[in-house]
């Protein structure tokens, strides 16, 4: 049966983190650039969430001579694969999850950072990848399921 979710709706809060509504636009992205997101991310090549988004873009129109879209996937992959079992320790709280996309980022950013401090796989180095880590792990049914199809170890 699937998690229960609160639909009550809310505004977002103007003093919400930055952060926040940047996370909530990756989420429209498709699996691949999530996945390659996290790849450049977590290999240095971009710092900010931003950053990565535009280099991503710039790998998938092949504007770029550094790397391909596809090593950034592979990249992805791997560091999605290496947060492995600490995955399953991100708590989000207590209680129906809501359907409000801000406040699960919120609750996901908040259990992400708590995990991070017993499971070393889950310390980020910066503001992008813990942006697309958490954003992967909104969606980590379809981002396992991406990793498995379109890089097998």
């Amino acid at each position: 049966m699937p998690e229960p979710y609160d639909t009550v709706f809310s505004l977002p809060a103007v003093d919400d983190p930055a952060e926040t509504e940047i996370g909530v636009l990756l989420m429209g992205f498709g699996p691949e650039r999530l996945l390659a997101g996290l790849g450049v991310a977590s290999g240095g090549l971009a710092e900010a969430p931003a950053g990565v988004t535009v280099y991503i873009d710039q790998l998938r129109h092949g504007a770029r001579d550094d790397v391909t879209f596809d090593d950034a996937l592979a990249a992805g992959a791997g560091r999605w694969r290496a947060a492995g079992r600490g995955l399953a320790e991100i708590r989000v709280g207590p209680g129906a999850l809501s359907a409000a996309l801000r406040q699960q980022w919120a609750a996901a950013a908040r259990g992400l950072a708590t995990a991070a401090e017993r499971v070393p796989a889950l310390r980020t180095s910066g503001d992008a990848e813990r942006v697309y880590l958490i954003a992967c792990w909104l969606r980590r049914e379809e981002i396992t399921r991406t990793a498995e199809e379109l890089c097998p170890t």
